[in-house]
């Protein structure tokens, strides 16, 4: 049994039953459309993790059936599909459907923003998970549940090195998110080609580049076998998370016993995801060192200005959200900078 099957085993036993024996006998069964296509990482190490943990912590009293992209919905149609009734639950990274409320970019996966470890210590213990809950119920009707942590992406795997913001100028960009509005600030042109498409598109040269996700995910799409540059660091999207999430209602009807664990399945999903791509992450680029691929690294002037551009980018946002009645994207991003700029000045200790 390894580390992961002890904790998980200590978590369930540590949680007995008499709660859950006052909880309903009949199995909660859910169906959770996906972001991603079953046999990616992704879909392993988050989505098929969090169901087996939630599972394993209720005892079974709550089943969830994962589907991956394009059965349940398409892709970028997963929070509708909660919506609307066709999926119970939906697993996907918040910054989605930034464009209906900016707050849902500026909570996670920001440019130039937190790191993967500072945000973790922004959702549980800055008080970023309440934040972000108090939102969705406010704003979507949704609850959330942080599940699965997506660390440092590469910046891009390109047809040409870009080391400076002047190496933007023209390029078809593959990505998504508040970076396709920030990277037109640099001249490129963003492109939003669904996750099973990347590969294929790069490799016929429909783009110039694609943001992708981390270097294990990269590696297992095969597309550092296809572009002749791999650039780094990600400041695009230095950290960020999948959320599951389910509306409101139907929420507040599961026992309370089993919404504890539930959330547990979340954050350990989280944890566990975290310290194992870390592990393929670094196994990755030492993949990618050894193959054709140059690996690029941005000057950090650039990186520089990526942070400048995407707060100047939230701050406009904000404004506008405001101007229209909606509070919360000042709310999120007055607590995520200040949490930045603290993590900043206070980390020269850490190596």
């Amino acid at each position: 049994m390894d580390r992961r099957s002890v904790l998980s085993a200590g978590l369930a036993g540590a949680l007995a039953a008499p709660a859950l024996a006052t909880a309903q006998t009949a199995p909660i069964r859910l169906r959770m459309t996906t972001i991603v296509p079953e046999g990616t990482y992704l879909f392993t190490a988050f989505t098929k993790r969090f169901v087996d943990y939630v599972r394993l912590l209720t005892d079974g009293r709550v089943e969830i059936q994962a589907f991956p992209a394009g059965v349940l919905a398409p892709p970028f149609d997963v929070y509708r599909a909660v919506e609307d009734g066709r999926a119970d639950m939906g697993h996907a990274p918040p910054a989605l459907i930034y464009q209906r409320d900016p707050t849902m970019a500026l909570v996670t996966s920001f440019p130039g923003g937190l790191g993967i470890e500072a945000t973790m210590h922004w959702l549980y213990e800055e008080g970023g998970l309440k934040l972000l809950t108090d939102h969705h119920r406010d704003r979507l009707k949704l609850q959330p549940i942080v599940a699965g942590m997506a660390t440092t992406e590469v910046f891009a795997h390109s047809w040409k090195p870009i080391r400076t913001a002047a190496d933007m100028r023209g390029l078809k960009f593959r990505t998504l998110g508040v970076w396709a509005d920030v990277m037109r600030e640099f001249g490129a042109e963003p492109v939003a080609t669904p996750t099973a498409d990347v590969a294929t598109a790069l490799e016929r040269r429909v783009i110039d580049a694609a943001k992708m996700a981390g270097p294990a995910d990269n590696l297992q799409m095969g597309l550092n076998r296809i572009a002749p540059y791999i650039v780094v660091p990600g400041a695009h999207l230095p950290g960020g998370y999948f959320t599951a999430f389910m509306r409101g209602e139907r929420w507040d009807q599961i026992p309370a016993p089993l919404q504890e664990r539930i959330l547990l399945a979340g954050r350990l999903t989280s944890f566990d995801s975290y310290l194992e791509k870390g592990r393929l992450d670094i196994d990755a680029m030492a993949e990618f060192r050894k193959g054709r691929a140059e690996i690029v690294t941005l000057d950090p002037r650039f990186v520089a200005q990526i942070k400048t551009a995407a707060r100047e980018w939230a701050r406009k946002a904000v404004a506008a959200a405001g101007a229209q009645g909606n509070p919360w994207p000042e709310r999120v991003m007055n607590s995520t900078f200040a949490f930045q700029d603290k993590w900043e000045a206070n980390a020269v200790y850490r190596l």
